[in-house]
């Protein structure tokens, strides 16, 4: 940072000769001159580099104070529009230029979104461009209050949005609204019943009577705890049948793949082609858009253009390169081809399981170049969900249906 002040202010770099090198250091102290890089370089001669105003007054104690300025390098935006003060169209310029720059930096051109989990950023996007704001929109005329009350009624699902405008950079900052919890009625009448087959192995009953036991046998859709209960009266009562049942359940599943295939092997052979993104819109620096290659891997590179201090320019430069494959015949071992099908087979596993993984055993067979690969597997999972009492359960149980509510 202290390099683009310097070369904005503009610097001198010069060579000193002086008997005694200490004096030049104390006659700059006493004279409040600000130096920086001081290098002795020999007995008699030292490099130091100051500002426009501080190299004027050392040049006027140069006289007095006995020492010879020998070697004077200038550089800085002053000393560049110095040279330039009689070419009145560069000048010209320059000038445009900065005040392109300038108006350039009332406008956004760059949107943050924070605080987003559930609600996408494309989402809060488009509710802002409905707004009137986006990339392009002139800065000094977002009011942030206001597009924050609009923006709560656009989308619900947020509780909170603060829109902050920085320059060319707007920051949107959001809080989305907490989900209310499911309030459980443990007063409706409800049964237990299994999700997938397998064989009991650990019950835990919260609410109303299990009617298996250890080492039972289930199909998916049996009642695992039923919420029919005896009454101390002698009639049935009902309750809300809670509870968790862990079950042995198996799955077997299958994967198959060729042993012939194809693999890329790459040529050498490149082709680039750049464009500019200005405020998201693409200038191809290009006549052909067409790729010669009948194969090859994109690979895309955007660079922002950045200011002195650290300004993002709303201008990338994107460069695509396409590298070219050909598609070689190769062909997989049936050790490779194992592998691959059994780690496909328990991704697949780990998605289906809602338990623990307790046996796995895997069976390969080839047949016309073909490799087969078959899981089977033993996993221990909670079985148990919870669902309302049908129309019959309801008549067992000795209940009145409850009535239906009038049409509108």
């Amino acid at each position: 940072m202290k390099k683009a002040v310097n070369f904005f202010r503009g610097s001198v770099r010069v060579t000193v000769e002086i008997p005694y090198p200490e004096r030049l250091i104390n006659l700059c102290a006493l004279n409040d001159i600000e130096f920086w890089d001081f290098k002795r370089t020999d007995a008699t001669t030292v490099r130091l580099s100051l500002h426009i105003s501080g190299y004027r007054r050392l040049t006027g104690l140069a006289d007095k104070a006995g020492f010879l300025i020998v070697e004077v390098k200038k550089e800085g935006v002053p000393f560049f529009l110095w040279r330039l003060r009689k070419r009145y169209i560069l000048l010209a310029g320059a000038a445009a230029v900065f005040v392109a720059v300038w108006a350039m930096s009332l406008f956004v051109w760059e949107i943050d979104v924070y605080g987003n989990d559930r609600v996408t950023k494309q989402q809060i996007l488009s509710a802002l461009k409905d707004q009137g704001v986006g990339i392009g929109s002139f800065g000094p005329t977002i009011v942030s209050e206001a597009i924050s009350n609009d923006l709560i009624l656009h989308i619900p699902d947020l509780s909170w949005i603060a829109v902050n405008v920085y320059g060319s950079r707007a920051e949107i900052l959001v809080r989305e609204r907490i989900e209310k919890p499911e309030i459980l009625d443990e007063d409706a009448p409800m049964m237990v019943y299994a999700v997938k087959p397998g064989i009991i192995e650990k019950t835990s009953v919260l609410e109303g009577a299990c009617t298996l036991k250890k080492g039972d046998s289930v199909t998916t859709g049996d009642i695992l705890i039923t919420g029919i209960m005896d009454s101390l009266v002698g009639d049935k009562r009902t309750v809300h049948a809670m509870g968790d049942i862990w079950a042995r359940t198996w799955y077997e599943l299958s994967a198959q793949t060729a042993l012939e295939t194809y693999e890329k092997a790459y040529t050498g052979e490149k082709e680039k082609k750049t464009a500019l993104v200005i405020a998201g819109n693409r200038i191809n620096l290009y006549f052909n858009a067409g790729i010669s290659f009948p194969g090859y891997d994109k690979i895309t590179t955007v660079k922002y253009l950045t200011l002195p201090g650290g300004l993002t320019l709303p201008i990338a430069v994107a460069r695509d390169e396409y590298v070219e494959y050909d598609a070689v015949a190769a062909r997989l071992s049936v050790l490779d081809a194992e592998t691959l099908l059994q780690k496909s087979l328990l991704d697949r596993l780990d998605l289906m399981s809602g338990g623990d993984v307790v046996k796995t055993d895997f069976s390969t067979t080839l047949e016309n170049g073909v490799v087969t690969v078959t899981l089977t597997a033993e996993c221990l999972e909670q079985i148990a969900a919870e669902r309302p009492f049908t129309q019959e359960e309801l008549q067992m149980a000795a209940l009145p249906e409850p009535e239906e509510e009038p049409a509108q």
